[in-house]
């Protein structure tokens, strides 16, 4: 028996989003008519949901939302602070930040991936010997936390970290360190997975964490894997000891979630 075609109402933003680059990236709407035609207009009497379900998450056809920041912000000594809280997961944008609506999603569990887009340096002197322009001796660096939807509407921690508390100094926690004394701007896109599996403590974690400044805690796709519909991402910068300061350029996160 083939069932109709699905008629999703979504509004224009979550089915055109200004990406700011030429990757297109799949609406709600266009995920469950892609789900429909493969299951019901590829074979005679139609193939197994089962099968469906493969071919898209193979093809990692999912919905996303983004949020970013353009504009310069410098963290200095011990002055930590939030720089950004994603939507919501499997919820969309409101302008008066309130919950919208849930969104079509599948299982209890439905993140599949977040990609972190991040422009940034460091003060660009100092540093212990022979650490300049590595990842080691590097106290600055960001943060990215699983806020639960029942901390959703908490009021934002205030800036500043003192001794003992979380991520005080950096550690595996971390999602990404800027090079030591290093000044020019540099680029990085880190993908958290749903698939990803590299414990900490393995020598591949031990060599992404020198070579690419990630933390091993990050590599196992444990957060992915756990956040349910209404978890939001949450991403710090810090900065340690005097002079030390991080310079953000610009800002992105795109979370992904199977539908």
């Amino acid at each position: 028996m083939e069932f109709p075609a699905p008629n999703i109402e979504t509004s224009s933003e979550s089915e055109v989003e200004d990406t700011g680059d030429s990757t297109f990236y799949p609406s709600i709407s266009d995920a469950l008519t892609v789900r429909y035609l493969l299951q019901w207009k590829v074979v005679a009497g139609g193939i197994p949901p089962e099968i469906a379900d493969m071919i898209i998450e193979a093809a990692e056809y999912w919905a996303s939302t983004e949020v970013k920041i353009d504009h310069k912000i410098v963290v200095r000594q011990d002055a930590d602070r939030e720089l950004l809280r994603t939507v919501p997961l499997c919820h969309e944008k409101t302008s008066d930040g309130s919950l919208s609506k849930l969104l079509p999603h599948r299982l209890a569990h439905p993140c599949r991936k977040i990609v972190f887009n991040l422009d940034c340096h460091d003060q660009g002197w100092g540093g212990e010997p022979g650490c300049r322009g590595t990842y080691r001796g590097s106290h600055t660096w960001f943060n990215a936390e699983v806020v639960p939807l029942e901390n959703e509407h908490e009021e934002v921690r205030k800036a500043g970290t003192k001794p003992g508390e979380p991520n005080f100094m950096a550690n595996g926690n971390k999602l990404q360190s800027n090079l030591a004394a290093t000044v020019e701007t540099k680029h990085y896109t880190t993908t958290w997975h749903h698939l990803d599996a590299i414990e900490p403590g393995t020598p591949e974690a031990e060599e992404i964490e020198q070579a690419q400044g990630r933390g091993q805690a990050t590599l196992d796709g444990r957060r992915v894997r756990e956040m349910r519909p209404g978890d939001s991402i949450s991403v710090w910068g810090r900065a340690r000891f005097g002079g030390w300061a991080n310079h953000v350029q610009g800002l992105s996160v795109r979370v992904f979630w199977a539908v």
